[in-house]
């Protein structure tokens, strides 16, 4: 499964994206002088594009859903959408287009041999999308702490986010034979994805192959 990207662009460049979509991008302040996520890891925050009442924005959440029982990891990746316990926890947000979410990249990785990372990128695009859900929750999780040099679990009221996975193309299937993310690369595509529902679900499928490409591996 896909638990590393990065998003090292700048807000100029998910505007242009975006401007694709002809959506126009508004932006939380906190996210206004983005420059860049470099190395995203699960339980950290990174940025998602979701809907608005006057069309979309982007927004800082934290990536990885309530985890699926005490002690366990949160949930980054989704796979099985029929399974009853995702249904239950977490159907209410599933469908509506509110809680639809884009998660741009640049690059995502997946684990070679030594510890060591091979990184995947839509060829031509300084950023891609994977399909997200995103949803409020309330609990603990990790934060910086004022005279603490690691995060602690705190609670609070959080957004999260998760994206989907599918089958792996031929691309990624040698160095990941069990999973590849959902990524969003027309314009129909996503905005079908936002537009939510039970037919947006199709869209759960790989990315063809002459779409993706290895573009760098981590040095032994």
């Amino acid at each position: 499964m896909c638990n590393l990207y990065d998003l090292d662009t700048g807000l100029d460049a998910i505007r242009a994206a975006m401007g694709q979509l002809t959506f126009d991008l508004s932006t939380e302040p906190a996210t206004g002088n983005f420059a860049g996520r470099p190395r995203l890891y699960p339980d950290q925050d990174g940025v998602v594009i979701h809907a608005v009442d006057d069309g979309v924005q982007l927004s800082e959440m934290r990536w990885g859903f309530p985890p699926a029982g005490q002690g366990k990891s949160p949930i980054t990746n989704i796979r099985n959408l029929a399974s009853p316990w995702w249904r239950r926890v977490n159907g209410a947000y599933l469908m509506q287009p509110e809680y639809r979410c884009l998660v741009p990249f640049r690059r995502f990785a997946e684990p070679i041999a030594g510890r060591r990372n091979a990184w995947f990128a839509v060829p031509g695009r300084d950023v891609a999308f994977f399909a997200g859900v995103w949803r409020p929750w309330q609990g603990e999780r990790l934060a910086p702490v004022a005279g603490k040099s690691r995060r602690q679990r705190t609670p609070g009221d959080w957004r999260l986010y998760a994206f989907l996975t599918c089958e792996p193309n031929d691309v990624v299937a040698p160095i990941h034979p069990k999973a590849m993310p959902v990524i969003l690369t027309d314009p129909e595509d996503c905005r079908a994805w936002l537009a939510g529902g039970e037919g947006s679900l199709a869209l759960q499928r790989p990315l063809p192959d002459d779409q993706l490409e290895i573009v760098e591996r981590d040095p032994g």
